[in-house]
């Protein structure tokens, strides 16, 4: 007792509770600043730390100091008595109450203010079909989905995008909820009754936060008037807006319509199928909006989505070349222009044409999408693309972000624009929030969240992780090429070169590469270039098949012209990259050219700046900062540097290329040998550990097999 007498006596008690308050708002305080300005993960658990380590030192500071009215002084030093009790306890006590009501404060902006959505901001639903025919659906998608359209086109009212919306079609969820996941303040529901030439359509605006409705109205109208109906509900709608939400718009957006409503339906087929983002169905869009052209040639915003779907298509369809595609495209997207340049598709179009060309214009590229932003301030798909022109061939990795993360808060449901975010996340180290993201993500698609964490999983160097995750999604019956082409180049990265050959329907120039099969390299690469002589994609990975093989004759005249194509930068996945400067860098060195190697090396320490700036550490497998920094310092002459930072970089988890012969130098440096010797251990490791599941008992043996031998030479390695 005497003892808890004496803490309260010289104010310890509260000096405990005034420093535990301290402490959790400045944990609050640094979460949002980490947070606005993409500091790394590791800041919050070190500020944690400190201000662990500091509260013993607060108690023993309490214990043996006083505060005085004559300022602070050893508690021995300080005369006992009441008045310097009192003066210490108030001042504590004035402290503590202004510190709790900071807290109450910033508790109450972070629940009822900061988190919630913004006040101008819809979501769109898809209307309900309401006919007998369900071959319909289309047609009561496309309503809407016009509806939402010209909602997105109102300055200052964000508008959840239609991947997102429509996410709960034919599902009986409640508005209150639906508004919750969309972030939006209000939500626009209806339905559709198309029977001959009648129609039926009725829609009503909802107050997300309570369910009430605002306005409602039902339309029957001919079929022939059906912009007209859509014009007057979309100010019927716009009106309500207004009156709730004070929008400074002094009218609705006008519906694009055309003359011919065969046309027009034929357009909301194509819109219907092209969203479904496969093969089957983007192709059978191609015909329709072919079809909608045909009927009216004059049809603009037709031209505009054929030109958009061509481009979906080619990735699918092995018959269709990237020229081929790119010159079907532009004569549409140049028609949508020239027939309505104020259509934000027509320069979403022009722009994603463009970008198809592969480092053709990518400046032009950018001004087309930026247009159609400011046109539809809510065309998610464009940020989307916007933030791969910026990372990939722009080397903007800060805007590049920006883009994605916009890309994703308007489209919050959207596969690709999560997955891009998340991507985004782990090449800057940002793993918490990646997990965070995935998990959501996994409830929207289970096969792209399980590819994303396949990614987060390997970071560090544990490439073994990988693979499993894809399988598992295989057994799941989800297909993804990109993912693997990805398990190719991990089955490459531990050393199973028959599993890396097998799994691809065509072998990836990289995995050839890395497997040390430079000659099945060029000879893959020159059969793609003979397939798309245009394309400067296959052209570029020529140069560096032939370059990683030791051909400097023929290699350099192919990188060279990719060298002036880029414009003098070197980015992460462009038409330069780190590869082709280093590769560049070797053959003008052999040449004796060393005066034109400083500009090369300059190139690649400008990417490292730009990365560095954006807080980006890796990319995925092909790439890590550290090690780029490394390799440019390392050709620039600064060897001890430079090896240190590669060194650092294969510590890590980058894989660095073992068969480049445009290497060579740093592979025959004594102090690249240690390096060398770490990343084969990792690589023995995570085969073992790979084939340690797959050679006992393979859970995935319903899709996948281990090459004929593997597992008997791994059960041979073991044994010895």
């Amino acid at each position: 007792m005497i003892l808890v007498s004496e803490l309260r006596r010289r104010n310890v008690f509260r000096m405990a509770v005034l420093y535990a308050v301290t402490a959790w708002l400045i944990m609050q305080a640094a979460e949002v600043v980490i947070g606005l300005a993409h500091l790394p993960d590791w800041i919050g658990p070190t500020i944690l730390g400190l201000l662990a380590v500091g509260f013993p030192i607060a108690l023993i500071f309490s214990w043996f100091y006083e505060l005085t009215p004559e300022g602070i002084s050893l508690e021995k030093d300080v005369e006992r008595g009441e008045t310097s009790t009192r003066f210490m306890g108030g001042r504590l006590n004035f402290i503590f109450i202004s510190l709790l009501c900071a807290a109450v404060i910033l508790f109450s902006y972070d629940k009822w203010w900061m988190r919630g959505p913004p006040e101008k901001s819809i979501a769109v639903l898809a209307f309900t079909n309401m006919s007998n025919d369900p071959e319909q659906e289309y047609f009561s998608d496309g309503i809407s989905e016009e509806l939402l359209n010209v909602l997105a086109k109102i300055p200052g009212l964000r508008v959840a995008a239609r991947t997102s919306s429509f996410q709960f079609k034919d599902e009986n969820r409640d508005i209150i909820d639906i508004g919750q996941q969309l972030n939006v303040t209000h939500v626009l529901e209806g339905s559709v009754r198309k029977a001959g030439s009648q129609l039926r359509i009725t829609a009503q605006l909802i107050d997300a936060s309570n369910g009430f409705h605002l306005w409602s109205e039902t339309y029957d109208r001919e079929l022939a008037n059906i912009f007209a109906v859509q014009d007057e509900i979309s100010a019927a709608i716009v009106n309500a807006l207004k009156e709730h939400l004070g929008l400074q718009v002094a009218a609705a957006p006008r519906v694009i319509a055309t003359a011919n409503t065969e046309a027009h339906e034929a357009y909301l087929r194509g819109r219907y199928l092209v969203v479904q983002r496969n093969r089957a169905d983007i192709a059978g869009a191609v015909r329709e909006f072919e079809k909608a052209i045909t009927l009216d040639p004059e049809y603009a915003l037709a031209h505009a989505e054929l030109a958009m779907a061509v481009g979906l298509l080619s990735p699918f369809d092995d018959d269709l070349t990237i020229t081929e595609a790119v010159a079907r495209a532009t004569l549409h997207a140049e028609l949508a222009m020239t027939l309505d340049s104020s259509l934000a598709e027509a320069h979403a179009a022009t722009g994603f044409v463009l970008w198809n060309q592969e480092g053709e214009n990518l400046e032009e590229v950018l001004t087309q999408f930026e247009q159609a932003i400011q046109i539809n301030p809510n065309y998610s798909i464009v940020y989307n693309w916007m933030g791969g022109l910026l990372k990939d061939d722009l080397g903007r990795y800060k805007e590049a972000f920006i883009a994605s993360e916009t890309a994703q808060r308007l489209n919050p449901l959207s596969i690709p624009a999560n997955f891009n975010y998340i991507m985004s996340l782990i090449n800057r180290n940002r793993l918490d929030e990646a997990d965070r993201k995935i998990e959501k993500l996994a409830a929207i698609h289970p096969g792209a969240a399980g590819l994303a964490r396949n990614f987060r999983t390997s970071v560090g160097g544990k490439w073994a992780n990988f693979i499993p995750g894809i399988l598992d999604g295989a057994r799941m019956g989800l297909e993804n090429p990109f993912a693997w082409n990805a398990t190719a180049e991990h089955f490459a990265v531990i050393g199973l070169e028959k599993e890396a050959l097998a799994i691809s329907e065509s072998p990836q120039l990289v995995v050839l590469r890395t497997l040390g099969k430079s000659e099945d390299a060029i000879t893959t690469a020159q059969a793609r270039l003979a397939e798309d002589p245009e394309s400067l994609k296959a052209r570029s990975e020529l140069g560096l098949a032939l370059a990683s093989a030791g051909d400097y004759v023929r290699a350099r005249p192919i990188l060279e012209e990719m060298w002036q194509r880029s414009g003098g930068r070197v980015t992460g996945f462009g038409l330069f990259d780190t590869t082709g400067a280093a590769a560049l860098i070797a053959i003008r060195r052999a040449d004796g050219e060393e005066a034109k190697v400083g500009e090369l090396i300059a190139a690649i320490k400008d990417d490292v700046r730009r990365n560095r700036e954006a807080g980006i550490i890796r990319a995925e497998l092909c790439c890590s900062v550290d090690y780029e920094e490394g390799l440019a310092a390392y050709l620039a002459g600064e060897r001890e540097r430079g090896l240190a930072l590669i060194g650092k970089a294969a510590e890590d988890g980058y894989f660095i290329p073992p068969k480049e012969a445009y290497l060579q130098v740093l592979y025959d440096d004594p102090g690249f040998a240690p390096i060398r010797a770490s990343q084969e251990a990792r690589q023995r490791r995570e085969r073992d550990r790979f084939l340690d599941i797959v050679c006992t008992d393979n859970p995935y043996a319903t899709v996948w097999q281990p090459e004929e031998g593997t597992c008997e030479q791994f059960a041979a390695t073991i044994g010895n």
